[in-house]
């Protein structure tokens, strides 16, 4: 698993003492209702908009032109974050029947015949070569998953593996990827920390990974890009309540180099023997550094 950054902690200690404000967290769930209900459908190929998940999650606006489905899920979403939530109260740990309760509420409505039930049928992913389990070892998958919620230690690996466990298993005939995207946010919370945003643009890098790491057994590509959800994210939190100065902007190898007035050839130099280290890397995978850094290496 990913090392946590010096940046990640310092996003971590922000967003700890940010939380404990009751209004902050209230603020941060309500945004992340519609967030979460508009970005992990989308993955899943609904079509609706952020604004038209927003309206008939908070005012059941809904629109003709779109199917119907679409807006259940969006419902039907919501409400399953609103459950994940109340069960951060109870302190205890996740077992077959929390997870079997979330996708009911995921499919009420839509599939009400499998809702809430582990398939007995064979499945295929649409476009996929991996071969998923077969029904009769779900049972006995779903139970050694549930083990290993209550056993692994490390909080992120617990949630990322748990998630890629999760979908590789594929328990149910639908709404896998959105109970899988539930579960792993949920284990963040419980443990203080933070849900994941998939963004849909990003949709088929994180289909691809997980892909790989079905078929190679290398969860290397999966865990990369995980975990750089994770940062981003975090980010994104961070940003909401402390807007970018220009005091906290981050700058590119280019940038830093310009600013401190050296050559970038020297910048390499310095990453190279370890005597430079970014403070976090862009969506473009680019290296950042702080004005913090400028400071300290500007020549005189």
């Amino acid at each position: 698993m990913g090392k946590i950054t010096s940046h990640m902690k310092k996003q971590i200690e922000l967003l700890t003492k940010t939380f404990k404000n009751p209004q902050a967290v209230a603020s941060l769930y309500h945004w992340l209702e519609t967030e979460l209900a508009y970005t992990s459908n989308h993955i899943e190929g609904n079509t609706l908009t952020r604004q038209e998940t927003a309206l008939v999650i908070s005012e059941g606006i809904t629109k003709g032109e779109k199917p119907l489905k679409d807006y259940l899920e969006a419902k039907n979403h919501a409400e399953a974050f609103r459950y994940i939530l109340n069960e951060l109260s109870k302190n205890k740990r996740i077992s077959q029947d929390d997870i079997l309760k979330i996708h009911s509420i995921v499919l009420k409505g839509i599939n009400d015949a499998f809702a809430g039930r582990y398939r007995n049928v064979p499945v295929r992913i649409k476009g996929s070569s991996v071969i998923l389990p077969n029904p009769v070892k779900v049972s006995d998958l779903m139970m050694s998953f549930e083990e290993y919620l209550q056993t692994e230690k490390d909080v992120i690996s617990r949630a990322i593996m748990g998630h890629f466990k999760f979908v590789s298993i594929h328990p149910f005939i639908d709404g896998n990827g959105r109970v899988g995207r539930l579960l792993m946010n949920l284990i963040l919370l419980q443990n203080g920390l933070w849900p994941i945003i998939i963004r849909p643009r990003d949709r088929k890098k994180y289909i691809s990974s997980i892909e790989k790491g079905q078929l190679t057994q290398d969860t290397t590509a999966y865990e990369a890009f995980m975990y750089k959800a994770l940062e981003r994210s975090f980010e994104t939190y961070v940003d909401m309540f402390y807007p970018k100065t220009e005091e906290t902007k981050l700058l590119k190898i280019g940038q830093f180099a310009k600013a401190v007035g050296v050559p970038i050839s020297t910048v390499r130099y310095w990453l190279r023997v370890g005597k430079l280290i970014p403070v976090a890397k862009s969506d473009g995978d680019f290296m950042l550094f702080s004005l913090e850094q400028v400071k300290k290496f500007k020549r005189k």
